[in-house]
């Protein structure tokens, strides 16, 4: 199956806080996860500054989204998993 990505990107405001937001779905299927962590990964380190936990927030991700893929979706290529990834400026 051909993996896809849906995308939006949203600037946002609320009150005093400014935000970008992602939101993003790919198939629920695991060799889908990496590439699309490594998209994820890429767009938290264009928004925020370097300080070290890059690497725990990588594999936070991978941690979840597997999770998500194997015990929330079982695996089934017609399920997706969505994700929304908030970042405030």
């Amino acid at each position: 199956m051909a993996q896809t990505h849906t995308l939006a990107l949203l600037p946002c405001t609320s009150g005093d806080a400014s935000f970008v937001e992602l939101r993003q779905s790919f198939p629920s299927e695991v060799h889908a996860i990496s590439s699309f962590v490594d998209q994820l990964v890429s767009f938290i380190a264009k928004c925020r500054n370097k300080h070290g936990s890059e690497m725990n927030i990588e594999m936070a991700l991978n941690e979840a989204l597997e999770n998500a893929v194997v015990h929330g979706n079982r695996e089934d290529p017609h399920k997706r998993v969505y994700v929304t990834c908030r970042l405030y400026c």
